[in-house]
């Protein structure tokens, strides 16, 4: 039998943590039912990588730390309980990814845990040949690989304190800490879904259901560069200075709504917390002249307008991600839309308030870079899709009447698709209660809402 690589490290039973193996009933089902479909992250990130070479990053950490935060966002009593046993997983900072032997496909890979500024734990992931399954296992005792791993991601640690107390600052940016390969490789591991040979569980293990999605392509809601999209979200709708722009905004919609003469209305957040209105309010459109410091924007739409982003409103965004410091903090633009229709219902309308953030690479911003044929095409494109989408029963309350939430999503996917930018935008639905839902466009062209 040949040895295996680090994977064997693994397994070792000198290694075994002492939590019991997470999966829930639901998560096997899920497994079982999902283990033959790629995992969405790592299919996304091997695709983009053999189409360029000039890819954000080749490093797995992306695809790994994608899968954790996902797996995070379904189970977070299990973000919760790894947190108070071993510290918080940095996922800015990984190995590089550790491949197999001449015919093993897998790939390995460690981020630290911390817990006051100390490295106590080192978290690692493994994903298998077929890209459908994949488990993290947390170690932390005595054994000599362990204790290298941790001082490795330590003395980075130290070295960029050292670093912040000089008079030249470093970025943190995405780091890379290049490990040694371990040297107990021989423990076997059959991949069997329960952990192989010596080891009875893992502390986080599934597949496509449990990591990244129900579709094998789906998008990529998560950027481990910069905190959980969720979580921005829900900080931003927390902002006294939000709040009110989200008001201005709803007022307007409300007043379109009645008034087929009334027009969009727009407000721009700048880096300070300043609230800036647009420079431009106008029938079907808003603009904004300075973008320059600016965190992102809130406008309306109109009574005759689809009540979800337009193709100008997705390269408005794009021009926000461009604007942002550096790559890592893209995910921070956002742009947020209010509609509102009148119905026999509390309140008299129903409101359509979405929010969408960037979630490409830098390449993916030159979009922005677009004609002004281009973008009247586009526009033609989509409300040529939002009368063909209001024929399906589907799509629509009443036939012929406006798009629908169903319908909505699947407008600005198809939007998306015909401007190049498909799973490069986040997709964010927040209710009248304040309940957020990203929403996914599966490979299959279903969509998945993913609560936050």
């Amino acid at each position: 039998m040949k040895k295996n690589l680090v994977y064997g490290l693994l397994l070792l039973c000198t290694l075994s943590v002492s939590l019991n193996s997470c999966r829930t009933d639901e998560m096997l089902t899920n497994t079982e039912q999902m283990q033959k479909e790629k995992i969405a992250f790592f299919e996304r990130f091997e695709k983009e990588k053999s189409l360029s070479k000039n890819a954000s990053s080749n490093n797995y950490a992306i695809p790994f730390g994608n899968s954790m935060l996902a797996y995070f966002e379904k189970y977070p009593e299990k973000k919760t309980e790894l947190e108070n046993k071993y510290g918080t997983v940095d996922l800015k900072v990984s190995s590089q990814d550790i491949g197999g032997d001449k015919g093993d496909d897998r790939k390995l890979l460690f981020f630290p845990m911390l817990k006051d500024g100390k490295v106590t734990a080192v978290i690692a992931g493994v994903v298998n040949a077929e890209r459908d399954y994949l488990y993290f296992d947390v170690h932390q005792n005595t054994n000599s690989d362990v204790i290298y791993l941790i001082n490795k991601f330590q003395h980075y640690y130290d070295t960029k304190t050292v670093s912040r107390n000089s008079n030249d600052p470093i970025d943190v940016g995405e780091v890379i800490i290049i490990v040694t390969r371990p040297v107990k490789l021989t423990m076997s591991d059959v991949w069997s879904g329960t952990g192989g040979f010596g080891n009875p569980g893992h502390d986080m293990g599934g597949g496509n259901g449990d990591f990244g999605g129900n579709g094998g392509s789906g998008g990529n809601p998560y950027t481990p560069q910069n905190q959980n999209p969720c979580e921005q979200t829900k900080n931003k709708l927390q902002d006294p200075n939000i709040k009110q722009v989200i008001e201005d905004v709803k007022d307007q919609a409300e007043k379109a709504a009645n008034d087929i003469n009334e027009g969009e209305t727009g407000k721009i957040e700048k880096k300070d917390g300043t609230i800036m209105p647009a420079d431009v309010s106008a029938d079907h459109h808003v603009t904004f002249n300075d973008i320059t410091n600016s965190k992102g924007a809130y406008h309306s739409h109109t009574m005759t307008g689809a009540k979800i982003h337009s193709p100008p409103d997705i390269m408005l965004l794009l021009d926000l991600a461009a604007v942002q410091p550096s790559a890592s903090d893209y995910g921070n633009a956002y742009l947020g839309m209010i509609g509102a229709t009148k119905c026999s219902c509390p309140g008299g309308f129903k409101y359509y308030h979405y929010i969408i953030r960037f979630s490409g690479t830098a390449s993916d911003l030159t979009k922005s870079n677009y004609t002004k044929e281009q973008m009247d095409g586009w526009i033609d494109t989509y409300k040529e899709r939002e009368s063909e989408l209001s024929d399906i029963q589907a799509n629509v309350d009443f036939l012929g009447d406006e798009l629908n939430k169903t319908g909505l999503e699947k407008l600005f996917f198809d939007t998306l698709d015909s401007m190049g930018l498909s799973e490069k935008i986040i997709l964010q639905r927040i209710d009248e209660n304040g309940k957020i839902d990203t929403i996914i466009l599966n490979s299959n062209k279903t969509l998945t809402v993913i609560p936050c």
